[in-house]
């Protein structure tokens, strides 16, 4: 029972082995896995990047139409009022051009869209067109809509400064499709990538979604790129799918699990056939008709567990069953088999499990007992002669077993079995009287 308890243990460790093994493998391959593909997805991103800043410069019409004004001059709109009308007439695109002297709308194109806003204050419109005033830089901002008007567009706002006097800015709304077109969004979802495209507020509090190609994702991890405009914007992405899908994951999950089957298959057929070796060995050195070891096998099991462990505590016994031969008169095989199960069975009643144990003949025996701390052999040796004292009726008469022994101990009677055979053999003879 010990030995399978041993076993079950063993199986239930190298389980429990294997089983880390594979999750610290999957682990592994999911994470050079992630990290390929986040290097990949920082390469996009780092090329978008750059394409980026000369995409809005490219848009900004605003900075362009604010050079038409003179600022010793900004009394004179003429020139931005013919280029703002071409721009409006010639690209569709545009929403419309405006000019605010100082705080005041001064000109608006197209005149019979929006004519009517002409005059109003600055602090009459989204607060997005006063940014640019009070940041003091150009300013992108979107998606908005003209007062009332349904029509989503981003505002390229220029500001006029004549030294550090504000006299005005330059603004130029487009149609947010357009601009949101030119970034070169549907590249990223061309190379299996998902994107998230939001904004901060100016005071970096409101979160807002300009566009996203899969609202459903979850962009937490995914990689990030903030610019200002100036409010705060980002672009997030990441491999459609997640950058292990859900199919990836359990194909991983599955190759370590197999894996780990193989690996386990592998160690119980070492196991085996270890262990049937073992066995061979086992019976190439076990007597029939004993079930005990032959001397051959028990010189080779005693100086085999000596090799292992040098500090072995072990003691050898010498047993003789006196009157045996009388004792055993007129048996059977059977019934003489089932006295020498009864001798084996004391053995591992009195004796651990790993004691060794040979006949010598027919009356004589020899038992190897390793004993650990706390274990006392010559009291085990008692217990287990008392055991020996058998008896039985034969023609009439009982017939009565008396077991004499000896002992000797590793090292102080010898350093190998077959040296503490020959001392125990040499104490019996000169305990016995006879001459050795």
């Amino acid at each position: 029972m010990k030995f399978k308890k041993r076993q079950a243990l063993a199986a239930a460790a190298l389980v429990l082995v294997l089983t880390g093994a594979m999750l610290a493998l999957s682990g592994a391959v999911k994470n050079a896995l992630l990290a390929e593909r986040m290097a990949a997805a920082q390469t996009v991103e780092a090329g978008f990047r750059k394409g980026l800043a000369e995409t809005f410069g490219n848009l900004d019409e605003a900075e362009k139409l604010s050079y038409t004004i003179d600022l010793d001059d900004s009394d004179n709109l003429e020139p931005f009022r013919k280029r703002a009308r071409r721009l409006v007439e010639e690209n569709a695109h545009i929403a419309y051009a405006a000019y605010f002297r100082e705080d005041t709308l001064e000109f608006i194109y197209p005149e019979e869209r929006f004519g009517g806003l002409a005059g109003k204050d600055m602090a009459d419109f989204a607060y997005s067109v006063t940014l640019a005033k009070f940041a003091k830089i150009p300013v992108v901002e979107g998606p908005a809509s003209l007062d009332g008007e349904g029509e989503d567009v981003f505002l390229f706002l220029q500001p006029l400064y004549r030294g550090a006097d504000y006299i005005g800015e330059a603004v130029v709304a487009m149609d947010s499709g357009y601009v949101l077109s030119s970034l070169g969004l549907e590249e990223l979802e061309d190379g299996g990538y998902d994107y998230e495209l939001w904004r901060l507020d100016f005071l970096g509090q409101t979160k807002t979604v300009i566009q996203s190609s899969n609202p459903a994702a979850d962009y937490s991890d995914a990689v990030k790129h903030a610019f200002s405009l100036p409010a705060t914007w980002n672009i997030s992405i990441l491999p459609k799918g997640g950058w292990i899908t859900r199919g990836e994951r359990a194909a991983i999950g599955l190759c370590a699990l197999a894996l780990g089957l193989v690996l386990l298959l592998a160690a119980a057929l070492l196991w085996r056939t270890a262990y049937l070796q073992k066995r061979l060995q086992v019976a190439k050195y076990t007597d029939a008709d004993s079930g005990l070891a032959t001397m051959e096998g028990f010189l080779f099991f005693v100086d085999k567990r000596l090799a292992k462990a040098q500090d072995a505590r072990l003691c050898v016994l010498q047993v003789q069953l006196g009157g045996f031969r009388r004792f055993t008169k007129f048996m059977g095989r059977e019934e003489l088999a089932a006295f020498l199960m009864r001798f084996r069975q004391g053995i591992l009643d009195c004796f651990p499990e790993d004691t060794i144990a040979t006949r010598l003949n027919d009356d004589t025996f020899l038992l190897a007992i390793f004993t650990g701390e706390g274990q006392d052999p010559a009291r085990m040796a008692e217990d287990f002669v008392l055991q020996l004292h058998w008896k039985r009726r034969l023609e009439g008469r009982k017939v009565f077993i008396t077991p004499r022994y000896c002992t000797v101990s590793y090292p102080e009677d010898g350093r190998d079995a077959l040296s503490l055979v020959q001392v125990a053999g040499k104490r019996f003879e000169a305990a016995s009287g006879r001459p050795g």
